[in-house]
């Protein structure tokens, strides 16, 4: 069963569009990377109904919206970039305004995660870090007991420890294999370590959808100092520096003196894919 399932969803705007479909299996992590402009904020919005004049359509869970909107409104969480409320108020206001809102909100472990991670009740989420402001936001989305969650860059910003926090709240998360998360980064370091799935975003289109193990099995990524005309048939978006040339293959064993082959890391597949897309 899919968590999440986008079809032909449109969103129109003077100098872009966005134009998706993609199915996020539900148990499942799917992390959403594109360039800057890609659209990956845009989707997010639309799927949590932010966006005005959409075509198209989402299934939440299997759930149309129409008809379900109480429903699927209290099974879904979403932490965007930035907090979208008053930052001037205290922790504890803001929480009693979210216990008001969901009445599903567990605060039995909003209490437990505060003290967890030592974020202050009566201090202003203004004075708090940046990796303070964004654990609270994820333990925020996490006390309304979702079974979608989606973050539009979580783990921006903040250093390796924060960043190492939110990767295990998430993957406590996931302990239930109903829910579904919806992963958008530019960090593909965190996407290594945690997704099931990858969705590369370009121009507003998903370009590519996999699962990551195979993704990565299916390629090798090539250092050489030299191109012989066989290397530059099989290589995939070619990137040349001081020290030679580094590229994609679905060749596992490439020929030639002095290469060097390994499988690729997300943000290497990441890279050179979207260098062979842009030469097309």
């Amino acid at each position: 069963m899919n968590g999440l399932e986008i079809n032909d969803l449109s969103v129109t705007f003077k100098t872009f569009r966005l134009d998706a479909t993609l199915q996020v299996p539900q148990g499942c992590i799917t992390g959403l990377i594109g360039r800057n402009g890609a659209g990956k904020s845009t989707l997010i919005k639309a799927i949590m109904r932010q966006q005005e004049e959409m075509s198209g359509s989402i299934l939440y869970d299997g759930l149309p919206f129409k008809g379900n909107e109480r429903e699927i409104l209290s099974k879904i969480a979403c932490v965007f970039d930035s907090p979208h409320f008053n930052v001037f108020c205290k922790a504890e206001i803001i929480i009693k305004f979210y216990r008001k809102i969901f009445s599903s909100f567990d605060m039995e472990l909003c209490r437990s995660l505060m003290e967890q991670f030592s974020l202050p009740l009566k201090q202003r989420v203004r004075d708090y870090s940046l990796g303070m402001q964004k654990k609270f936001c994820l333990i925020l989305a996490l006390c309304q007991k979702p079974s979608i969650l989606l973050l539009d860059e979580p783990t921006s910003g903040i250093d390796p420890y924060d960043r190492g926090s939110i990767v295990e709240l998430i993957q406590q998360f996931m302990l239930d294999e109903t829910h579904t998360v919806l992963f958008s980064t530019h960090i593909t370091e965190d996407l290594d370590k945690i997704a099931d799935y990858i969705a590369i975003m370009q121009e507003g289109k998903i370009d590519l959808f996999e699962q990551k193990d195979a993704l990565l099995e299916e390629y090798r990524l090539v250092q050489c100092p030299y191109l012989t005309e066989k290397l530059q048939e099989e290589a995939i978006g070619v990137r040349k520096s001081m020290f030679g040339y580094t590229f994609l293959t679905k060749n596992r064993e490439p020929e030639g003196e002095d290469i060097l082959v390994k499988s690729p890391t997300v943000e290497e597949f990441f890279i050179h894919f979207l260098g062979e897309e842009e030469q097309k």
